[in-house]
């Protein structure tokens, strides 16, 4: 079997190498895992390779606050206990009193390591570090404990000039369209290739094109049939009313849902190690998707994920969006629940900040940022519109006959007399691990409390509530007749249609009630109080607030933090969207860095082409589809992979930023898992609801995604497990793989089922020849290579291979795993 995998050869496509045809390619992962292995393993190399833009991100947002927050009190200074500093990069190598403190590259030598993991000094001495930090701490150190040299950044940046992301939208000359470039897009591109002596490649082939388009805007394969019919439409506007119908399609909006919901960070679980399931998130998730497909504008898609409690209060779907807000990381059993808070708001602000203005706000956490224009009293201003927030969990409000209502009530008051004083006893006992401080909060009664203190009793309610009665406490402090009786209560009151015990039906946010704590420097209680405002190098504007909205106890700062997002005075955020979406059709964005516009980032390939989109898109009402119309009815998306000068123009621009090719791109994790279904011809088309566990035959989108036990497949082939926001997955190639794709009895099942599927295509009479026909198109869009039909053919009955052996060795050819 290995050996006809090994045959169906020619050679590997990568974005380097434009000039080879997928389909004649052999398996991709096989031919790599050799190569990857050996570069896994090579000698005197002990820390991981890791760009230095990268690493600097990471210091920044993850190491210097953890560092500033836990560790400065005692290791900061010229009087730093045991001779340690942990605020200067010097100092790490140097160490204190014990020796050096960090060993680059070799977390388990590192003092640090070994204090922070309780084994020899316990480190912080107070309380020890979350595994979350004890997990960074060790990746920096494994990485090579990258510090930055400090310098007066602020100044320093501000010295050299207005920034170009900060400067109002300015698209040169837009009448560049000529007969060979007939869109404005056209005209950039090939304006740049001009200068460097280099030209687009030819019109990609009607197959390839649709394969193309198919994937990008719906995520999923065209049908043998529906190429077939696109290559036979001899009308001239045959490719527009392709895109027509692709827009059309309720996939359009599953496939856009799934790029947003990588940017938003988005899962279904709490994350780290507990990680429980968050059965009510699919319904943001839904939200999204329903939004891109009714062609819900940009501005209305910021406001209601800002704001949507505050623009259409009680409003399920508004809500919901708002649930944007609920998507990060929450520990169950956190007992600092004024730091658990604290960094739910940091990482509320962080995302926000990455998600619409592609800005590193984080870095100005802790002093100013590095590089970019960006000051300390930036971030918290910022900050301050997400002060009054709180979550909410919305139980859904249960109708009562009145027929039925004295015999509910009777159950429902017998049911608080067997459990309700179990119950306080079991929460009192939450309650008490919390500290006093924290107590007095939620002890407060609820109409006395500040925004803040509001804040923190939810904390302290939720994990009473989660954790008072888990794991059959309750049941076990009743005792067993107590325990029976409550079940039967319970299952008497549900025949009745009521439900004592209601999942929450959403999670979203509003502002909490009470006064609203000022916004300071963290640990401050006096001194400089900061008010909503952009951020400075975007004109600083402040942002329109009020103390109360007396129809909605809202302070409508999230409603003014989106408008402003969105308005003329906002130069950044149509150029981050534009530059999204040029990335999610070409691969790489005008921006190459498409979460980071600041000096750590990319300069734009095409500036003014960018300006150029991003005026098209606010001129037109933030209408998202227009844009991406005009990008994929562009000559320049509808080239050809393939260049037929195309080592010439390698040695010009090997990285392909200037398009003078398309780029092969290989299916992501959701595309494989989709096609494979597709394959098999048991994709069950089913709009939205409730995420699935397990492997059903529904889209990858509607199975549940848990940040720590995710499916191993999507794993493997780079889907983010929802940690953080991925503007732009990875791509690797890796011997697990291969392995997963020649050996995983997952594929082998497939490659049976889809073997059955061909069969059922072709009738009764049919030969080998034409067996391998049908399932290359099925898989590739195009027919199979006269020199494929002939191997694979040929094999099929031959030292006990099989039609699904034949499968197998197509579900791993470059022809099905990449698009061009």
């Amino acid at each position: 079997m290995l050996e006809v995998k090994k045959a169906v050869v020619a050679n590997v496509p990568c974005n380097s190498r434009p000039q080879m045809r997928i389909q004649n390619a052999v398996p991709f992962f096989v031919s790599a895992c050799l190569w990857v292995c050996f570069c896994q393993l090579a000698p005197g190399d002990t820390t991981k390779r890791v760009p230095e833009a990268d690493q600097l991100r990471f210091f920044e947002n993850s190491i210097r606050p953890l560092l500033v927050n836990r560790c400065y009190e005692c290791h900061a200074g010229e009087e730093s206990e045991g001779g340690l500093r942990l605020d200067v990069a010097g100092a790490l190598s140097k160490g204190g009193d014990s020796g050096a403190a960090v060993v680059p590259g070799k977390p388990d030598e590192s003092l640090l390591v070994s204090a922070i993991r309780y084994e020899d000094l316990e480190m912080p001495p107070d309380e020890p570090l979350s595994d979350a930090e004890k997990l960074a701490i060790e990746r920096w150190i494994e990485t090579g404990a990258y510090w930055p040299i400090d310098r007066e950044a602020t100044q320093a940046a501000a010295d050299e000039g207005p920034w170009w992301a900060a400067q109002p939208l300015d698209p040169g000359d837009t009448s560049i369209r000529t007969v060979d470039s007939p869109t404005v897009i056209d005209g950039y591109i090939d304006r740049k290739l001009s200068e460097l002596g280099l030209h687009r490649a030819p019109p990609a082939d009607r197959a390839r094109l649709i394969r193309r388009l198919s994937y990008d805007l719906l995520g999923l394969p065209p049908t043998p049939e529906q190429i077939d019919d696109f290559c036979h439409d001899d009308r001239p506007d045959a490719y527009r009313r392709l895109v027509d119908r692709m827009f059309a399609d309720p996939g359009y909006g599953e496939r856009m849902a799934r790029l947003w919901l990588d940017l938003v960070r988005f899962a279904e679980s709490d994350g780290w190690r507990q990680d429980a399931f968050r059965p009510q998130a699919y319904r943001y998730r839904d939200w999204v998707i329903n939004a891109f497909n009714s062609g819900m504008t940009f501005d209305q898609f910021v406001a209601y994920q800002l704001a949507g409690d505050e623009i259409a209060p009680g409003h399920d779907a508004a809500e919901a969006a708002a649930g944007f807000m609920r998507l990060g990381i929450y520990e169950y059993n956190q007992r600092d629940a004024e730091g658990q808070w604290q960094n739910i708001v940091d990482e509320i602000t962080d995302v926000t900040a990455d998600v619409f203005l592609a800005t590193g706000m984080a870095c100005a956490k802790c002093h100013d940022h590095k590089f970019d224009p960006i000051s300390r009293a930036d971030y918290y201003r910022f900050r301050s519109v997400f002060e009054p927030l709180v979550f909410i969990d919305r139980v859904p409000q249960q109708q009562i006959p009145e027929n039925k209502r004295a015999e509910i009530d009777r159950l429902r008051k017998e049911l608080a007399e067997v459990e309700d004083a179990a119950r306080k006893s079991l929460g009192d006992a939450v309650v008490d691990k919390f500290p006093l401080n924290v107590q007095a909060m939620y002890n407060k009664p609820a109409d006395q409390r500040t925004s803040y203190e509001q804040q923190i009793a939810y904390m302290v309610h939720r994990q009473k509530t989660d954790e008072g009665t888990s794991g059959g406490k309750l049941e076990k402090k009743i005792g067993k007749e107590g325990a029976e009786r409550r079940k039967q209560i319970i299952a008497d009151l549900r025949k009745l249609g009521f439900d004592p015990e209601p999942e929450p039906k959403l999670m979203t946010v509003a502002d909490a009630p009470g006064p609203i704590r000022p916004t300071r420097l963290p640990g401050r209680g006096k001194g400089v109080a900061f008010n909503p405002a952009a951020p400075e190098i975007y004109g600083g504007t402040p942002l329109d607030t009020q103390d109360r909205d007396p129809s909605t106890r809202s302070t409508r700062r999230r409603t003014e933090l989106a408008r402003w997002i969105t308005s003329p005075d906002n130069p950044v955020a149509a150029r981050v969207l534009v530059n999204r979406l040029w990335q999610y059709h070409f691969g790489a964005g005008l921006v190459d860095s498409p979460n980071d516009f600041g000096r750590l980032g990319t300069l734009p390939s095409h500036p003014q082409l960018l300006d150029y989109l991003a005026l098209r898109f606010s001129d037109n009402g933030w209408n998202i589809q227009v844009v991406q119309r005009e990008i994929v009815l562009s000559d320049a998306y509808r080239q050809s992979a393939v260049h037929p000068q195309a080592e010439r123009a390698m040695q010009i621009d090997s990285a392909n930023r200037f398009l003078w090719h398309h780029a092969v791109r290989r299916l992501d994790a959701e595309q494989f898992r989709d096609s494979l279904l597709v394959a098999m011809g048991t994709l069950r088309s089913q709009y939205g609801g409730p995420s699935l566990p397990g492997a059903p035959p529904r889209r990858t989108l509607y199975l549940q995604r848990k940040r720590n036990s995710g499916d191993e497949m999507l794993l493997l082939l780079d889907a983010p497990p929802g940690i953080v926001g991925t503007a732009k997955r990875d791509v690797t190639t890796t011997a697990p793989q291969s392995l997963m794709l020649l050996n995983n009895e997952r594929l082998t099942n497939v490659a049976k089922k889809f073997a059955e599927r061909v069969r059922r295509d072709l009738g009764d009479d049919y030969s080998p020849v034409d067996f391998v026909n049908r399932a290359h198109l099925i898989v590739a869009g195009v027919p199979a290579p006269q020199e494929i039909v002939e191997l694979l053919a040929s094999s099929i009955g031959q030292e006990g291979l099989d039609e699904a052996d034949m499968c197998h060795v197509l579900l791993n050819n470059n022809a099905f795993l990449f698009v061009e």
